[in-house]
Formats: structure tokens, sequence, C-alpha cells
């Protein structure tokens, strides 16, 4: 089998993992803790302004419903919209900048680590190493950390090679 693949990220893959990076933290425990905390608190607010500011608490019932989908639609709207509307561009402006993310990159694997080689910079990194391992249809995120990840797009790899390295991942 070979464990090897030659590959040059695009702003596509890029934007994929943006993407890809935001949506799976929506599905984190701690992520859906924020925001119930968060909406608790704007509801706390809401609550004690309109009740310092007089308002009978039978009229202040009756709008808690509205403003709560209000309150939980800001908080989900913002939380996935600053990202995602933000990523394209700073991506166009990290590829005028960065000229490392524009070389190609070697990647290779085994049962231990994940290697990703760049003209001037290589990097072995066991996969215990990793915080997370993401993966949809069109790549795998590997996280370094919460913001940190090398992507690996499947476009670079064969069916044979993309069943390696998730037959290598389900073993860990």
């Amino acid at each position: 089998m070979n464990r090897r693949a030659t590959f040059t990220l695009d702003e596509l893959d890029l934007r994929r993992a943006v993407r890809l990076h935001t949506f799976s933290a929506f599905r984190e425990k701690r992520t859906i803790i924020r925001m119930a905390v968060l909406w608790a608190i704007a509801m706390a607010a809401f609550v004690g302004f309109f009740s310092a500011a007089g308002m009978p608490w039978p009229e202040l019932r009756g709008n808690l419903l509205p403003f709560a989908l209000i309150i939980f639609a800001t908080i989900l709207g913002t939380s996935l919209g600053i990202p995602l509307a933000l990523s394209p561009l700073v991506i166009r402006r990290r590829f005028k900048q960065d000229k490392l993310v524009r070389k190609p990159v070697t990647a290779s694997w085994d049962e231990e680590a994940y290697e990703a080689e760049q003209p001037g910079a290589r990097n072995h990194i066991p996969w215990r190493d990793y915080m997370k391992i993401r993966e949809d249809r069109h790549l795998f995120l590997f996280f370094i950390s919460d913001y940190s990840y090398q992507i690996l797009p499947k476009r670079a790899l064969t069916p044979e090679q993309i069943a390696d390295l998730q037959r290598v991942l389900s073993a860990l």
C-alpha cells in the first residue's frame, strides 16, 4: 500500500477546512454548554432590564418565548456567520502573504504517525499527539490544538489510501 501523497493546498481546501472546523465545533459538548450559558445570561439580562423598567410580570412572561428564540437565533447566527463570512477574506490574505501554504506538501502516514513535508519544513507527529481528527467527504483535519490543524485533502488520495487512512484512524 502506497501511504504517500503529494498535493498543493488551494483556497477551496482552506474554506472547506474552516467550514468543517466550524460545524464540527457545534457538536462538541463544551460549545453547547458555552452557548447555553450565553443564552441564559442574555435571558437574565432581558428579564432584569424589563423588570427594573417596571414591566408587569404577566406582560414580561408573555414576551419571554419570542425573545428566547431571538436570542438563540442571534447567538447561533453570530457563532456560525462570523467564521463563515470572514474566512474567505482571511484565506485570500493568507494565500497572498504565506508562501509556505502555496508550496507542495508530501504527506505520509503509518500506524504510529502522520508526516507532512514541504520545501524547508517537515513535521512528524504521532497520532496520539493530535487532540482530535475530523473528516468529511472532502478532507481530513488533524487538530494539534483547538485552532491549529493540518489539512489532508481527499482529492490527493486514491480510494484505497482513503480507506487505509480511515482504518488507521479507527484503530486509534
